[in-house]
């Protein structure tokens, strides 16, 4: 692009200086288009595209270069930090990932025990409720034994006075304590005998 820039300005020189020659030689009465090759126009042109080359050198090219370089530093510096962060990204979804994973893991664990739990409970109150069943069952027959003794008790004592009342009334006397034992002893014996 310099190049081509020193080039026009060349290109320009020499038109101005062929058109100022030609401004000259018209005074001189030369006719004719300015085409004609002039060794010393050539030469200036050519000390002022060098002058102007040494110009751009001294001062535009350095604090062009200057400039690309830090803009190629800048984006050498972001590509830098993108990739860094594109790897802080990539380490945040890992360890999101295993996060997660852990949690999964943990609910996993929790729901077992939770199901444990529930099993320990229900068996728990199954064993609760049979030994209460048990219990009333327990009470229940000792209730009815109890009852069983109690009305046979009454029944023995009702029978004995009624053995020994028609005792004393077939026999036309009263009975001594001795007599009433073997008599209940021996009614006990034969009810006995016909329950079983």
């Amino acid at each position: 692009m310099l190049l081509v820039f020193g080039g026009m300005i060349l290109g320009t020189a020499l038109l101005g200086s062929d058109a100022s020659l030609y401004a000259a030689e018209d005074a001189g009465h030369h006719a004719g288009p300015p085409l004609h090759w002039k060794t010393d126009l050539a030469l200036w042109s050519f000390v002022v595209f060098v002058a102007f080359i040494v110009v751009l050198k001294s001062f535009a090219w350095g604090p062009l270069i200057q400039a690309l370089d830090e803009r190629e530093q800048r984006v050498v510096t972001a590509i830098s930090d993108a990739e860094s962060k594109q790897r802080e990204s990539e380490e945040l979804v890992k360890e999101h990932t295993r996060k997660i994973e852990a949690a999964q893991d943990e609910i996993q664990a929790m729901m077992v025990e939770a199901r444990s739990d529930a099993e320990r409970i229900k068996q728990d109150v199954l064993e609760q409720a049979r030994q209460e069943a048990e219990s009333i069952k327990s009470h229940a027959v000792d209730e009815i034994e109890r009852a069983r003794e109690l009305a046979l008790k009454d029944l023995f004592d009702q029978m004995n006075s009624r053995v020994i009342d028609a005792t004393e009334h077939v026999l036309g006397r009263a009975l001594n304590e001795s007599d009433r034992d073997r008599l209940v002893e021996e009614a006990l014996a034969q009810i006995s005998g016909s329950s079983n």
